[in-house]
């Protein structure tokens, strides 16, 4: 599975999730950059934001959540709580019921 396949995913659960869910899709190849990121999102239809992280960012997150977090095809995600905690979510393709899940888990948080 890749990236896309996990953003697929997000495309068909998003709506469900409820309108205070927020998708951010952060980019770590420092080969590929905004305009790209946009002519992909535009191309499959994604409605939420994508940003190219900056290597500072990268290096936290390592630290944090170690190399893992980086490697793409383990599809790393956080769900976010609405008071900014982050929860990583397991490695792996995320379907629609995980996603749900997280959400109701972390909404109120």
């Amino acid at each position: 599975m890749t990236c896309r396949n996990q953003q697929l995913l997000v495309k068909d659960a998003l709506p469900a999730l409820g309108n205070d869910v927020v998708m951010v899709s952060i980019d770590g190849d420092p080969n590929e950059n905004a305009e790209l990121l946009r002519r992909y999102a535009d191309d499959l239809g994604f409605t939420w934001r994508f940003a190219v992280a900056p290597r500072e960012l990268m290096g936290a997150l390592s630290r944090s959540y170690g190399d893992s977090v980086l490697y793409p095809p383990s599809d790393p995600m956080f769900a976010v709580s609405a008071k900014g905690v982050p929860h990583r979510l397991p490695s792996g393709i995320k379907d629609e019921d995980l996603l749900r899940e997280a959400a109701l888990r972390y909404r109120n948080e």
